[in-house]
């Protein structure tokens, strides 16, 4: 599963597709004249004017007891600041999450080859070779990474191995085919020069001396037919289902780095599932809005119909991650981290107490 990652509210990919609009103004009307009645209601739930999601997720009990944790988990962190420390100020920063995911099938023809021992041979003449989007199979669960081979009945045909030429045997590359190669000792004269001429020790004086990658035959044994000079071929359909996901989560005026979002998860406050989504329009956070339209507008563009792919599934949903900033004292002097999550996963660049430590 491939990721698309795209933070703050102007990514230039959201905005290339700010302007235009993904679907055709009838579906488009279709879908503001029959509004589901599930996701009025959470237009409602989510009224910016009754509901304030910008509120501390944790006490300050839970934020002693991850940061302890945090740094019992370090080998080179000392506990005390994490045991001892003074909460001076927490801030919630919760931002909101978008996801998209696409749950797609490509079927690609290739060319496969096997060994072939005589018989029948389900060719062309048996029948005629179904298309690739004819064959019928069960896909796996729904946005799940999968991959099938499958052979294309009709598809199979006898011809000459495309390596050794249906000869059974490729020619040696050490000796050329000749079986011999030149004695290295005397360099293919027969003798040695010393003080007398003498004659080589090591060819007998022929200058040559016996291949040994071949066995002084010429030529070596074709792996691929098994040396039998033929193949079975047949078309192998390849069938992929990739869940491909998009994400933006909302800017934040923080130092914290948005990518650790990907490690933890967050409150569910808006779930989507249909054969095609459809935009948000009216979520109170507008980079959201953005961000459905565009991550939408790229994937249908990305798969497009009558092509190798087809979108079988869509899902988007929209997360309420926690983020809160912690400040806190110790020995006198401010330092601050990041609690993140449902997790409740810490973030500290900065850790008062650290010792060097090596392994021995």
């Amino acid at each position: 599963m491939e990721t698309e990652l795209l933070i703050g509210d102007k990514s230039s990919t959201i905005a290339s597709y700010e302007s235009e609009d993904p679907f055709p103004p009838s579906i488009a009307q279709v879908n503001k004249s029959f509004p589901d009645p599930s996701y009025q209601l959470l237009n409602e739930e989510l009224n910016p004017h009754k509901k304030n999601w910008n509120i501390l997720s944790v006490s300050e009990q839970e934020v002693k007891e991850a940061f302890l944790q945090y740094a019992s988990s370090k080998c080179c962190y000392r506990t005390a600041p994490a045991e001892k420390m003074v909460v001076r100020n927490l801030t919630p920063l919760n931002t909101y999450r978008y996801r998209l995911e696409t749950f797609t099938e490509k079927r690609e023809a290739n060319l496969a080859s096997e060994l072939y021992y005589g018989g029948f041979v389900d060719s062309s003449a048996v029948g005629l070779p179904p298309a690739p989007w004819d064959i019928v199979v069960d896909p796996p669960p729904l946005f799940t990474d999968c991959e099938m081979h499958i052979p294309v009945p009709h598809t199979y045909f006898v011809q000459n191995c495309p390596d050794c030429k249906g000869q059974r045997g490729i020619k040696c590359q050490s000796c050329n085919g000749t079986g011999k190669k030149k004695c290295s000792s005397c360099n293919g004269t027969g003798s040695t020069w010393q003080e007398d001429s003498h004659v080589c020790s090591f060819c007998a004086g022929t200058g040559d001396k016996s291949c040994l990658k071949c066995h002084s035959s010429g030529w070596l044994k074709c792996v691929r037919c098994n040396e039998s000079g033929l193949l079975l071929f047949h078309t192998e359909l390849t069938i992929t289902w990739k869940n491909n996901v998009a994400e933006h989560v909302a800017g934040k005026n923080s130092d914290f780095p948005t990518h650790h979002f990907q490690e933890v998860t967050g409150r569910k406050i808006h779930h989507d599932e249909q054969p095609m989504v459809y935009p948000i329009t009216d979520f109170p956070e507008p980079s959201i809005n953005a961000s459905s339209r565009a991550c939408i507008a790229q994937h249908k563009m990305k798969f497009v119909p009558g092509g190798l792919h087809r979108i079988l599934r869509q899902k988007q949903t929209v997360e309420l991650v926690p983020l809160t900033k912690v400040e806190y004292e110790w020995q006198g002097s401010l330092y601050s981290f990041y609690l993140f999550g449902n997790e409740k996963k810490v973030y500290a660049e900065d850790y008062p107490e650290k010792c060097c430590c090596s392994v021995m």
